[in-house]
């Protein structure tokens, strides 16, 4: 199964709604897009499991209950290593890697960083864990190397508190918001998420520095201030920014990225802030504000990224 395709609705998968002799298979779809095989070693009448996963422009948010598992991940069933912070609601959870060192037990009420760059297997007791799992390109961000460990606490963390109250809060209103409503929420933890595991990434010694990530930061802000400008391109960043097109190029390469990419997905957060605050702008009046001079191309973009065209994205925000 593929992460759900609509954004922000929540996305239910309950034992209790599945035949005793399916779910096993229904619960190893579920959970395979994540690169997880679970083992079974179960009875299928004692597999109690539910599942929730809101999925957000910035990745996903995940809610996981489930009797006694044990689940392997295995990097080659994806295409990227991911990093998530988890909480760990009541239960316990013992993580281990290919190496002795590489264990580690998480406890009811831990929150934690965990970085999937390896083979892990996970032995869970009557478990319930809530996760925020970022987009691998927005890691790519943050991250110039890996963590040596499989989980960095976070209880210490000065918005740990606040990531906490958030995530529970999320986890037991989310039936009762509106698609509007959850967006807000789950977007503004996304942010949380970013900030708390930049400070990490900079704390293990991994945040990406230095002239080329200087190059990087000087060059976001000028697209940030110039996206609409419709002759914007690598070659008049060069020219403002005073450096090479190769050093450019390489910059935005060191973090999984590229210069035109960063343009588009400036672009396409301007143009969903546009259509979310005026109904009556035409679509094709906010590609143009927004840099892009091909209409069928910017809807095309847009609802590779959002999972809905222009105009059923507008329509959806204002019911």
């Amino acid at each position: 199964m593929s992460r759900p395709s609509t954004l922000y609705v929540p996305h239910v998968l309950s034992a209790a709604d599945i035949a005793p002799e399916e779910r096993y298979q229904r619960i190893s779809q579920n959970l395979s897009c994540y690169g997880i095989e679970v083992v079974n070693n179960r009875r299928p009448a004692e597999i109690v499991a539910h599942h929730k996963t809101i999925s957000a422009i910035s990745g996903d948010y995940c809610s996981a209950m489930g009797s006694k598992n044990e689940t392997i991940f295995d990097p080659h069933q994806v295409a990227e290593s991911s990093t998530y912070i988890s909480l760990l609601v009541q239960g316990h959870q013992l993580i281990g890697g290919r190496k002795k060192s590489a264990v580690a037990q998480v406890n009811p009420g831990q929150l934690i960083v965990h970085q999937r760059n390896d083979y892990y297997n996970y032995q869970c007791d009557d478990v319930k864990q809530l996760y925020i799992i970022p987009h691998s390109a927005k890691i790519k961000t943050l991250f110039s190397g890996q963590l040596t460990s499989p989980i960095i606490s976070l209880d210490n963390h000065p918005l740990a508190l606040f990531l906490k109250s958030h995530m529970l809060l999320l986890d037991a209103q989310s039936a009762s918001l509106s698609t509007q409503e959850t967006a807000v929420i789950v977007d503004g933890l996304h942010h949380i998420a970013l900030q708390v595991l930049a400070d990490v990434a900079q704390e293990k010694g991994l945040r990406s520095s230095g002239k080329l990530a200087h190059l990087v930061n000087s060059a976001k802000s000028f697209i940030a201030l110039n996206y609409h400008q419709h002759n914007l391109s690598p070659d008049l960043l060069c020219r403002m920014l005073r450096c090479s097109r190769s050093s450019l190029d390489r910059a935005f390469q060191q973090q999984g990225s590229s210069v035109m990419a960063e343009i588009k997905e400036i672009r396409l957060e301007a143009a969903r802030q546009l259509l979310e605050s005026d109904p009556r702008l035409r679509v094709e009046l906010v590609s143009w504000r927004c840099g892009f001079v091909s209409h069928p191309s910017f809807s095309k973009s847009f609802r590779e990224k959002y999972h809905a065209t222009p105009k059923a994205w507008r329509d959806n925000h204002y019911k």
